[in-house]
């Protein structure tokens, strides 16, 4: 059964207070905001069929970042904290099989440089990565879109400046013999319509039996699309328009 994630859904969800309020937010200069401005930027899955939306909000109090857990019952909300900069904001995120959530993190309030962190799910606090060898993202380029495939390996995309996006895999088996950290191993060009992706994913993830699905607006007209992708030759096809943001699998469907 296929379950959408639409504003809807969102609004159905019961109200919820968020855990770790004594927990200090970042702050930081900001100007022109009279409200509020929050962005999803992830979801995923965890093994139980919860899922796990992450957002950052810009408010007159700095950067706000949370995690919100929900399933067919109930739902919660987790600050999270100890993050490296007060203008950081959480760009994607990422439960491994072992429910670990790995997140992307801006250091600069949604631009690069970019790196890689873990979040405890249980309370929201940030650490380095480091027990996961999380490779270390080049500072000229975004990373974003973390997929993990039936096996276990971790896929990305990046986009550099020219505006090419690629697809990448996350090797944190072999590890750089001069950092320790696991190796970023650049696959194939994203295409759609015989033509290199000019702008990046919204959302990529796996089936359980292993197909490779995007979210995207490859052509910038503010309707996005779902596409089956290639993962060998990085070809796109289309498959319907929808109207969401992002999307997962669960065990048992496709969420959206």
């Amino acid at each position: 059964m296929t379950s959408r994630i639409t504003p809807k859904t969102f609004k159905e969800i019961p109200p919820t207070k968020v855990d770790k309020t004594d927990i200090k937010t970042e702050t930081t200069s900001l100007a022109l905001y009279t409200e509020p401005t929050e962005r999803i930027t992830g979801l995923t899955a965890l093994s139980n069929g919860t899922f796990v939306i992450v957002s950052t909000a810009l408010t007159r109090e700095g950067n706000y970042n949370k995690l919100l857990f929900f399933d067919n019952q109930s739902s919660k909300s987790k600050k999270i904290s100890e993050l490296k900069k007060s203008n950081c904001t959480i760009e994607n995120l990422l439960a491994t099989k072992d429910d670990k959530l790995i997140g992307i993190v801006s250091l600069n309030g949604g631009i690069p440089p970019f790196e890689m962190i873990i979040i405890n799910p249980k309370n929201g606090k940030v650490s380095s990565g480091s027990d996961l060898s999380l490779p270390e993202l080049l500072p000229d380029r975004r990373f974003s879109n973390l997929a993990l495939s039936p096996d276990g390996r971790i896929y990305a995309t990046t986009l550099r400046r020219e505006g090419i996006t690629r697809l990448v895999q996350l090797d944190l088996d072999n590890r750089s013999m001069i950092t320790g950290k696991g190796n970023i191993v650049t696959l194939s060009l994203l295409m759609f319509d015989e033509q290199p992706l000019q702008n990046d994913l919204l959302s990529l993830t796996f089936s359980p039996s292993g197909e490779v699905y995007a979210l995207a607006d490859p052509k910038n007209e503010g309707t996005n699309f779902l596409f089956s992708v290639d993962i060998e030759t990085g070809e796109m096809k289309p498959m319907s328009m929808v109207a969401v943001d992002k999307i997962t699998f669960s065990r048992k469907s496709i969420s959206m």
